[in-house]
């Protein structure tokens, strides 16, 4: 159904850590008789003082490209707030007030080490707009390193009534998720590019006819047969009525009951008051600037003709390379507290029964029809 890469990756926490230093005399050392010096001098006093914890402000560059200071009282008060009433919702004391001469840069990261304390989920510290504000966020079970690829070459060998409901229930699917095909991926483009380095003159005859095979097959998912054919997929419905021409079909065999079983199952993931996969596309680890970046989950469930042949495969192997500069982007549930949060954070387990369900569908229709 599709390719695993890897293994998963290991969670991920932010911490915050205040060193101590103790001082004391050495055992062996014959002790030292204390120098006697004048009361009106104190040439190393100031070693005698408490050196207070350095704690920076954090500026950051907003969307005015203007640097603000977001370690404010201001902000301080807000996650604190949305702390206190979170705390409230889950009937536990929040261990933790923001009191004392420590900077406000330290009593933000120890008030989201006390949050992250009571909440079973894990906990990020974001920046909306100017704003500080906590989210709170949850891993779905899902296979790491994998391209969810829906497949169209086997309506081909569909007739009748069957065709016509396989493909306008793909044509609503990936319409609802939001789905592109492959050719929009960069990882497409990278496949293609990779042709341009082969050296012609050092292949051998029939590695030149495999060379040719793979730059027409290209050039038909460009702008020839295999383009049309996906291209239709986002254009108009196949058939009106879905829900009625699935009642009244008649499968002329096993196969084909078995699809419309998977189809009549798939239709559950796309009703109105379904979640869009795409809306579980949070990035826990983001950061402004770094070299390399996870592949969004817009680059791993996508439509394409066929996920047997060398266009696909060979884009699979770049997302495969790609994934070993960076982490594997998965679904994941979030959700940003304030203080007017009025419910706790429950994850639905949406996105298993997608992955679940998007599995038998692939399974059957390559292997099967």
């Amino acid at each position: 159904m599709y390719t695993t890469y890897g293994t998963g990756f290991g969670k991920f926490s932010q911490t915050y850590h205040i060193g101590t230093r103790k001082y004391g005399h050495k055992p062996g050392h014959q002790e030292q008789k204390e120098k006697k010096t004048p009361s009106r001098r104190k040439p190393y006093g100031f070693l005698n003082t408490r050196i207070p914890s350095i704690a920076p402000d954090l500026y950051v560059e907003n969307d005015r490209d203007a640097t603000v200071n977001v370690t404010t009282k201001e902000n301080l008060d807000f996650l604190y707030r949305s702390a206190m009433k979170y705390a409230q919702l889950l009937d536990v004391e929040l261990p933790y007030h923001p009191t004392g001469r420590t900077s406000i840069r330290e009593k933000i990261c120890l008030l989201y080490n006390t949050l992250d304390s009571i909440v079973s989920h894990h906990v990020n510290l974001e920046l909306v707009g100017d704003r500080l504000q906590f989210c709170i966020y949850h891993f779905h079970e899902w296979p790491d390193y994998t391209l969810f690829l829906i497949p169209i070459d086997f309506t081909e060998r569909l007739k009748g009534e069957i065709k016509r409901i396989t493909l306008e229930f793909i044509r609503r699917f990936i319409k609802y998720h939001r789905m592109m095909d492959i050719t929009d991926t960069p990882y497409f483009e990278m496949s293609e590019v990779c042709i341009d380095y082969v050296d012609f003159e050092q292949l051998d005859e029939e590695e030149k006819k495999n060379l040719y095979r793979k730059e027409k097959l290209f050039r038909s998912y460009e702008k020839g047969r295999i383009h049309r054919k996906l291209y239709r997929m986002y254009s108009r419905a196949f058939c009106r009525n879905l829900e009625e021409h699935i009642r009244n079909c008649n499968p002329s065999s096993n196969k084909e009951k078995r699809l419309l079983e998977l189809i009549t199952e798939g239709m559950s993931l796309i009703a109105k008051d379904s979640p869009h996969i795409l809306n579980y596309d949070y990035d826990y680890a983001s950061e402004k600037e770094r070299d390399f970046e996870p592949p969004p989950l817009e680059y791993q469930i996508l439509l394409t003709y066929s996920i047997t042949d060398t266009v696909t495969k060979d884009m699979e192997s770049c997302f495969s390379t790609d994934c070993q500069e960076t982490y594997n982007q998965t679904p994941v549930s979030f959700t940003f507290i304030t203080p007017e949060t009025e419910k706790l954070f429950r994850p639905e387990n949406y996105p298993e029964r997608f992955s679940k369900w998007f599995e038998k569908f692939v399974e059957h229709v390559t292997y099967n029809l």
